[in-house]
């Protein structure tokens, strides 16, 4: 179908001022025209929006779907979400894909990266192995380079725990297989040297302050001797990781923390703060198993919430400790403020996973990167055009102009007096295609149900 979509504000992600009475027209899945006085011809279906706002398709650029059934890739499109980033790929997310593209299946656009590359031991004693490998060596890090190049890897994935050997052997590898790879900063490896090496994206605020420190060797050096104990190796590096993200962030050298984020811009690297699930790590009692949006998820969601929350996050947290962690995610908000500042290009990506429900977890973390101070239109920007730039989609996607593909949502507030409007999806065209506010009711309608079946 082709549509004009009139009489709405047109805020399109380049930075410009919202354009109020716009029309959108709409013409075999791109957009074939924007403005004040564009012709409307008779053979397209009008959609007036009178008071609504139109923003690009959102992108989630660091989603966790491996433990996910199919239709809540529903979700996505439903919260306004047409591009996600896979962070840990597996050969069920390629079907999907082919699926998506097919029309078989109802779901954003997909980057896929390969399994999760840890070191040994890997962080992920006690999940099943699907998503992760573990490599002790240079060799098996190489190895496991070229059989995610095999399997169709979009960029290689690197974690916590890599040696520096093995860090580098990836570096080589990917090199040679011409794959970026993105992730962790590495325990063993600064994140400048990581920068330096070709990086393309960090994820997280963990590991981060020591670089920014005052302290700065001390703090790394102790980052690179972590050592992981018990049965649970995740619970145990939150932890100590913890101890040295204290310290780094109360003791902030502005001079090296701007060197460190001159080196992100000077080697095109973005970062991905996933504040939301920072959050919860932090803050785990604001993570409530009440939340409405669970409906959309399987049964068992709560119970692996409160696990989650309890035992990996707030057992055996003191009072100090609690006061602490609440402070340290202040910090946390302060430094993606300044790394916003200073030019380094955020990402938007809500860690989707056990503990935030695909889509609706983006417009958290969009929330939270305005709750730092980051202006509504850069946060928007982080979700839209800076996405497109680092997936090299910009051509097509990222913003509101003619000849890009056909990837909008229609809100019903304006998000840059609040960008909490986000969460007021009226309707979303996706690839040219409307949804409807009825169809985007009876996609929520058919997940809620889904999710009702008894857990496998």
């Amino acid at each position: 179908m082709n549509y004009a979509l009139t009489h709405v504000t047109v805020i399109d992600a380049t930075g410009a001022a919202p354009k109020p009475g716009q029309t959108i027209l709409i013409r075999d899945g791109r957009i074939a025209a924007v403005g004040a006085d564009v012709p409307i011809p008779e053979d397209v279906d009008v959609v007036d929006l009178t008071g609504k706002h139109v923003i690009p398709g959102l992108a989630d650029m660091h989603v966790h779907l491996e433990d996910m059934p199919g239709d809540v890739l529903k979700l996505f499109l439903a919260a306004g979400v047409t591009t996600v980033r896979e962070m840990a790929g597996l050969p069920f997310h390629h079907e999907w894909r082919s699926k998506i593209g097919s029309g078989l299946m109802q779901g954003p656009r997909m980057t896929i990266g390969s399994k999760i590359i840890d070191g040994s031991p890997t962080l992920w004693t006690q999940m099943p192995a699907p998503f992760w490998v573990e490599v002790a060596d240079p060799g098996q890090a190489r190895a496991q380079v070229r059989l995610a190049a095999e399997e169709g890897a979009d960029f290689i994935k690197v974690y916590s725990r890599l040696s520096r050997e093995s860090y580098f052997a990836i570096v080589d590898e990917a090199g040679k297989a011409g794959l970026p790879y993105a992730g962790h900063i590495p325990d063993a490896v600064p994140i400048t040297e990581a920068v330096a090496a070709g990086q393309r994206s960090f994820e997280h605020v963990h590991a981060l302050f020591a670089a920014l420190s005052r302290n700065d060797a001390a703090l790394l050096q102790a980052q690179a001797d972590l050592k992981t104990e018990g049965p649970d190796h995740y619970t145990s590096w939150l932890r100590e990781i913890y101890e040295t993200d204290w310290l780094g962030a109360n003791t902030v050298d502005p001079y090296k923390a701007d060197r460190v984020f001159q080196s992100l811009i000077g080697g095109d690297a973005y970062f991905t703060p996933t504040l939301v699930v920072h959050e919860a790590v932090d803050q785990p009692a604001i993570v409530s198993v009440r939340d409405p949006d669970l409906k959309y998820l399987p049964q068992d969601r709560p119970a692996l919430w409160e696990y989650i929350t309890q035992t990996m996050f707030a057992s055996g947290r003191q009072a100090q400790e609690g006061a602490e962690r609440r402070l340290l995610f202040q910090r946390r908000l302060e430094i993606v403020k300044v790394m916003d500042q200073a030019g380094v290009p955020l990402l938007a990506g809500s860690d989707t996973s056990p503990l935030t429900v695909p889509g609706f977890g983006l417009h958290r973390e969009m929330e939270l990167m305005a709750a730092a101070g980051i202006p509504p239109m850069r946060v928007l920007q982080a979700a839209t055009r800076n996405a497109a730039r680092f997936l090299g989609t910009l051509a097509d996607l990222g913003t509101v102009e003619e000849g890009k593909l056909a990837d909008l949502v229609v809100l019903d507030g304006d998000p840059l007096a609040d960008i909490g409007n986000v969460r007021r999806v009226h309707s979303v065209v996706y690839g040219g295609r409307l949804i409807t506010p009825d169809d985007r009711r009876r996609m929520l309608e058919e997940v809620e149900q889904a999710a009702r079946r008894p857990v496998a």
